[in-house]
């Protein structure tokens, strides 16, 4: 899956999903747009909680 330029998910996005190991099953099987789609917002998060959020929108 290359979702960057150099092929690597943004670190935090990472962390995040290691420690919401159900979100993480609902990443893995999202359509490869909405996984690019997931990555290009995860990129525009400055802070933590702002990630989480976005991580815990996956199990909406």
């Amino acid at each position: 899956m290359n979702l960057l330029k150099d092929g690597e998910m943004p670190i935090g996005l990472s962390m995040a999903l290691a420690e919401n190991l159900e979100a993480m099953k609902r990443f893995s099987n999202l359509s490869a747009q909405r996984r690019t789609d997931v990555v290009r917002r995860a990129r525009d998060v400055e802070s933590r909680e702002e990630m989480q959020n976005l991580v815990n929108s996956l199990m909406e």
